[in-house]
């Protein structure tokens, strides 16, 4: 697999951090920090299907029933936010 040099500034104690963890892992900052970053792209990822098939599920459920009301809405919001499928900010309007 070709490799790639990335150049990553973070504050002090975020490096600190990152060195013990992967001292702590038993892994160079590379091979850790490349782990974290694939975490973080697999999340996105994830996010986004959920995101794409909420649309979807809303969309058949309105073609067949009409239109969802504010008031659905919202509370489709506040389920997906304890469910932990959207940011408590907020974050992408799925419905």
């Amino acid at each position: 697999m070709a490799v790639r040099r990335l150049s990553v500034s973070v504050p002090d104690e975020v490096a600190d951090l990152v060195r013990a963890a992967a001292k702590e892992s038993g892994q160079s900052v590379s091979s850790w920090a490349k782990d974290a970053f694939q975490e973080k792209l697999r999340a996105a990822a994830w996010r986004q299907q959920v995101e794409e098939s909420s649309r979807e599920l809303i969309a058949a459920y309105e073609a067949e029933h009409g239109p969802l009301s504010e008031e659905s809405r919202q509370r489709a919001r506040q389920f997906m936010r304890e469910a932990g499928l959207l940011p408590d900010d907020k974050g992408p309007t799925i419905c």
